[in-house]
């Protein structure tokens, strides 16, 4: 009976990642700079509810996640010219493969761009890439 219980469980944990995974919508995807274990990757987002990075190291190790979102308000009498940038950065590091949630400048921004540095502790792989949902 805690067998079918906690397998219930486990099947309902991830159909609700699954649900989470599809929603959100890749924007970009990180580079390698030559020379260097540190990866970029910058991305455009639309009317974002959230932004979030997602880091994957191969071999698991530490990943230092430094990051930057810049947002801006359209002009309505002019939609080529945006006005109020404002911007928010921060930085954390991570033991493993995480999923780091970008902090938005304000709520409901209509259009932002991210940009994130990841520099692994030492050598190896890294899947670095920018969510939006």
């Amino acid at each position: 009976m805690r067998a079918g219980l906690v397998f219930i469980a486990v099947v309902f944990a991830l159909v609700a990642a699954a649900g989470a995974a599809a929603t959100s919508k890749v924007i970009g995807n990180g580079v390698r700079l030559k020379g260097s274990n540190v990866w970029y990757a910058q991305g455009k987002a639309r009317t974002p509810r959230t932004i979030s990075v997602r880091v994957v190291p191969n071999p698991a190790q530490p990943v230092k996640v430094q990051w930057s979102v810049v947002c801006q308000r359209p002009n309505v009498h002019d939609p080529a010219y945006h006005l109020d940038a404002t911007g928010k950065s921060g930085q954390t590091s991570v033991s493993a493969a995480a999923t780091v949630k970008l902090a938005l400048p304000y709520p409901k921004p209509p259009a932002c761009v991210a940009a994130v540095y990841a520099t692994l502790g030492k050598n190896g792989r890294l899947t670095v890439r920018i969510l939006q949902t």
